[in-house]
């Protein structure tokens, strides 16, 4: 049995959440308007909750994954990207705020989201078995 690296681990990871997500964006954009209507109504409740939410998944990525060559990096660089976004929302609520209370009934948005981030996970998922 091959043990997959920690390195190859996150990277699995963020395969699996990025193609999970976006695949439910772009199905079922609903869900998301829900989601993101319901935080907003919380307020700053629904804020921290978002942030957290970054934080928490870019802290992990980024603490395990520093790979900074190749087409990895951008493991590296969404971890990095999530874990300011976790920081901002919590020291900057207002631009949290902001952010969750921009959501309107367009699926639009939300698909084209969702294919934007599953074709990233196809493009990591290929490069990961070509390397393995």
């Amino acid at each position: 049995m091959i043990q997959p690296s920690l390195h190859q681990s996150i990277e699995l990871f963020v395969i699996i959440n990025l193609l999970v997500v976006g695949l439910s964006h772009f199905i079922r954009p609903q869900i998301w308007v829900d989601f993101f209507k319901l935080l907003a109504s919380k307020g700053q409740a629904g804020n921290v909750f978002n942030a957290l939410l970054s934080l928490g998944l870019g802290s992990f990525i980024f603490s395990f994954h520093m790979v900074w060559d190749g087409p990895m990096i951008i493991v590296t660089i969404y971890g990095l990207l999530l874990t300011i976004k976790g920081f901002l929302y919590l020291t900057v609520p207002d631009l949290g705020l902001k952010s969750i209370a921009k959501v309107d009934d367009s699926y639009n948005k939300f698909k084209i989201v969702g294919l934007l981030m599953s074709s990233v996970a196809l493009y990591l998922m290929w490069v990961l078995i070509s390397n393995f």
